[in-house]
Order: structure tokens, then sequence, then C-alpha cells
């Protein structure tokens, strides 16, 4: 008797080529890249992809949720991708209090603490 080995009519995508791909949401706006894949216990076929944002934080997207892979692997519906709370809030501290004007064009000029100099944004140079 002898078996007769069909192709698989269905695309197999192996998980090292689903590593490193990158992620975008249908807007063609990057989520960020796969860190992994993951199985979630208890249910069966339920695949996720383990996704490091753009933020560096780690996202779980559902199989479910990918409409196509390629090149890259766009998703079907939006994934929100928001930074943290800690690069949202920027302060600026001014060694005095009172600010500095750029001699040049007349416009406010921003302390850099970095350098501890004063930045003009608008001439794009230190004071």
């Amino acid at each position: 008797m002898r078996i007769r080995c069909e192709k698989l009519s269905k695309k197999v995508i192996p998980r090292s080529k689903l590593i490193g791909m990158q992620v975008y949401n249908p807007d063609a706006k990057l989520v960020g890249t796969v860190k992994d894949i993951g199985l979630v216990p208890g249910e069966t076929g339920n695949i996720v992809l383990i996704v490091t944002t753009k933020y560096q934080q780690d996202l779980e997207i559902e199989w479910s949720k990918v409409a196509e892979v390629g090149d890259i692997i766009l998703l079907a519906e939006k994934v929100e991708v928001t930074p943290p709370a800690t690069l949202t809030e920027t302060t600026v501290t001014t060694p005095t209090a009172e600010a500095k004007i750029c001699p040049t064009c007349g416009q406010p000029a921003t302390w850099i603490e970095q350098y501890k100099r004063w930045y003009c944004y608008n001439c794009k140079k230190y004071l």
C-alpha cells in the first residue's frame, strides 16, 4: 500500500522568519518588532506575537489580528502604542528665574542642561 503525500494548501510561516520582522498598523504606522511567539495555555491554537514597541515596551498581539505577512507584518486592526509617561512629560529647568532671549532673532532660548548652555531653536545655534 502506498501513502501519497500532498502539499499543504496553506502557507506555513516558520518562527525563525517572524522573529525580527517589523509590525505595522493598517495606516502604515510602525508598531514595533516581533520579539517572540507565544501560545496561550488552555486555548487550542491561540497564538500571540510578542512585539517590542518603538518605546521598548512588550505588547501581545493575537495572531487573528494579523492581515498579511510578507517583508513586514501588517495588522488588520489598529493597535494603540503609547509612550511611557516619562517620555511625554518634559520639564525645562533654567538656571535663573528669567529666560534668555536670542540676540540674533529675539526669540526665547532654551536651557540645555546636558551642555549647560542656552540654545536658540529658531537660529539652531547656542548663544
